[in-house]
């Protein structure tokens, strides 16, 4: 494969995507890394240490895709099952190289510092009890209201102080508390400060260039974190990645160009996580408000991928699965002419997968219902009548593609 994925991008677009989670509690895991890196400025630790614990924070939720889970972890400290997204998001790192290096203390970011087992590494036991500040620190903010954090300095650090020695590393309170009495600690808080904060930090240690499989693998863990919103969507954007794949072959796609698609329907409903979980499980009609919520996600998608610089292109094919050939689609209301052949594919494989699937208002469609599915789709001017023709012709091959039994790793 020639084309090349910087790590760095990577990571901040999977913390944008985890950002969308918690729907009104947005830039959490970027206030979390920016309380707990300047808490560490003070602890002196060095530049080196300061990149790995910044991207351990920007994770730190990766095992979250309920937005009912997230809002109970930011507003139920005492919750017995707190521990079980940290589990997760500690097995879904350890295949990678260079990622695996936070997890153990995204493992260990909501157990108490005189909880933390004997054996774990010094340099995890701190950087876990720094998520673990960050992550205090911004539940009291968010239950203040973020609009002025200023304003609530004195009762957080108040907060914060009685948490030292059993729940919080004393050294790391008392440098919070140092870090917490410049006004400047506070006001950058603010989201409108937020991400031009992150985006100023080199973090050369992780600017590391992965070639694109490793990035497929990549991608394939963030479709995990997505699909597992809903057991109604358990492995949906694998499927579509698989049938996408299958289909491309089938219209002579070879090379990147293949890959890029598969990465482009294991993603395309990344945006999906800004889609409160009502509103994704409800078994009734969509009201037009809900429907308009749901409508965010595509677009939340392209916003995430494109400024992943070589996946410009993969973001639209990705973000356009909802356009259609007619011009009536959405977020973009692109029609035909602006619409790729790739992009018309993953479109196809996102009907053809949904349909093969139980959703919360129906079961999983025969094959017989899904071709006739798919031809409504194109005499309304949806979808395009080649590719749909094609997927028919090889519809038990299709049907695999786009069900066969996947390994799922659950995020709730």
């Amino acid at each position: 494969m020639t084309l090349r994925i910087d790590l760095k991008s990577a990571i901040l677009a999977l913390s944008d995507a985890l950002d969308l989670v918690g729907v009104n509690d947005f830039q959490h895991g970027k206030r979390v890394a920016m309380i707990a890196r300047e808490t560490a400025l003070v602890l002196g630790l060095s530049e080196s240490r300061l990149n790995r614990l910044v991207c351990g924070c920007l994770l730190h939720d990766l095992g979250v895709s309920s937005t009912a889970v997230q809002r109970r972890l930011l507003r139920d400290t005492e919750w017995g099952d707190r521990h079980v997204h940290c589990e997760t998001g500690y097995r879904l790192l350890q295949p990678f190289v260079h990622l695996s290096l936070v997890a153990k203390a995204i493992r260990y970011h909501h157990t108490p510092w005189v909880d933390l087992p004997a054996g774990l590494d010094e340099v995890d036991a701190l950087d876990s009890n720094l998520i673990l500040l960050g992550d205090r620190v911004d539940a009291m903010l968010l239950l203040r209201g973020l609009e002025n954090p200023l304003f609530h300095r004195d009762g957080v650090v108040e907060e914060i102080a009685t948490l030292a020695g059993r729940e919080l590393c004393p050294d790391a309170v008392q440098a919070f508390l140092a870090a917490a009495a410049r006004e400047a600690f506070w006001i950058a808080l603010a989201p409108r400060h937020v991400h031009r904060y992150l985006m100023d930090l080199a973090l050369d240690d992780w600017r590391v260039v992965i070639d694109f499989p490793q990035f497929g693998d990549v991608a394939r863990l963030i479709s995990t974190i997505v699909d597992a919103k809903s057991h109604f969507t358990a492995a949906h954007s694998l499927g579509v990645a698989q049938l996408a794949r299958y289909l491309g072959e089938r219209v002579g796609l070879t090379g990147d160009a293949l890959a890029e698609v598969e990465v482009a329907g294991l993603m395309h409903d990344v945006g999906k996580l800004c889609v409160p979980d009502e509103i994704i499980d409800k078994r009734a009609q969509l009201t037009p408000l809900e429907f308009s919520v749901m409508e965010r996600h595509s677009f939340e998608t392209y916003q995430i991928l494109r400024h992943i610089p070589g996946l410009e292109q993969v973001a639209e094919w990705a973000a356009f699965h909802h356009e259609a050939l007619n011009g009536c689609g959405y977020p973009f209301r692109r029609n035909g002419d602006c619409l790729s052949r790739e992009a018309r594919l993953v479109a196809v494989a996102d009907v053809f997968q949904a349909l093969a699937q139980e959703r919360p208002y129906r079961g999983a469609q025969p094959l017989e219902k899904i071709e006739r599915v798919l031809g409504d789709f194109v005499a309304r001017g949806v979808l395009d009548g080649e590719l749909v023709a094609l997927a028919c012709e090889n519809l038990d091959g299709s049907w695999l593609a786009a069900t066969q039994p996947l390994t799922d790793i659950p995020c709730r």
